[in-house]
């Protein structure tokens, strides 16, 4: 499924209600029961993430310890309305929107941008401004050739490319294939960052291109380390929002 038909709810704050805990929805709590874990995560649009715990009782589910820390630091006030889309088992991104204009709020888009976020990085080793990928590194990404969905991977509506690392490019940055961007995201999306989704946390990847390259400027390397990505490794980047362009994440590993 795409990311539109993912579960999802929405809730309008109310601070006499909302203090402390949040009320799931009963309907959504009925259909993934399953998929709601003791321990949640909930992450913003600018990459960062908090962990709550669900509290069960007879008046309901709740989002209960850490939806304090949460509301508070960002700023999450009386009558904003926000939706929460479960992207895997317990992880919900979270967007909000001001009820008087319902648009996203500029703060929340905006904050953390470009090396703010713990996840954020300065341009990576051999991945700086003037970087572009040499035909002998990546040869032309363009070509339609370059891309085939894996058959290894679930077929569920979210188009999926791999990438295995080897010698030849474990020291160089990430390269996305042009073909699946051009067959499944707007070019315009090129100027804007992606993310990259993982257990529950966020990364905030930078990306640039050239007219038959995309790879990824800032980001990779601190991505790489932290999830001990190897020789041999096998990355799977599922697209789950063609808008934000966000990618969930998962390894083979030999």
């Amino acid at each position: 499924m795409d990311y539109f038909r993912l579960p999802s709810f929405m809730k309008k704050i109310s601070i006499e209600h909302c203090l402390t805990e949040l009320r799931i929805p009963p309907e959504f709590v009925a259909l993934h029961a399953a998929q709601l874990p003791f321990d949640c995560r909930l992450v913003m649009p600018s990459g960062q993430s908090w962990q709550v715990r669900l509290l069960n009782i007879a008046s309901g589910c709740h989002f209960h310890t850490g939806w304090s820390e949460f509301r508070l630091a960002n700023n999450i006030i009386h009558d904003d309305v926000l939706t929460f889309t479960m992207v895997d088992a317990g992880i919900f991104h979270v967007k909000r929107y001001n009820p008087r204009t319902g648009c996203p709020r500029l703060s929340d888009l905006q904050e953390d941008e470009y090396g703010g976020s713990d996840h954020s990085d300065s341009p990576d080793v051999n991945t700086s401004d003037d970087y572009v990928p040499s035909d002998t590194e990546g040869g032309d990404s363009s070509e339609e050739d370059d891309y085939a969905p894996d058959p290894g991977v679930l077929d569920d509506g979210c188009p999926t490319f791999t990438v295995t690392m080897d010698r030849s490019n474990i020291s160089r940055s990430l390269e996305i294939p042009m073909a699946f961007w051009r067959r499944h995201i707007r070019m315009n999306s090129l100027q804007y960052p992606v993310y990259f989704n993982m257990n529950g946390d966020s990364w905030f990847i930078v990306i640039d291109h050239s007219d038959t390259n995309i790879w990824v400027k800032r980001g990779w390397r601190r991505f790489k380390e932290a999830n001990n990505i190897v020789v041999g490794t096998r990355c799977h980047f599922k697209l789950i929002d063609r808008n934000e362009v966000q990618f969930y994440v998962w390894f083979d590993r030999e």
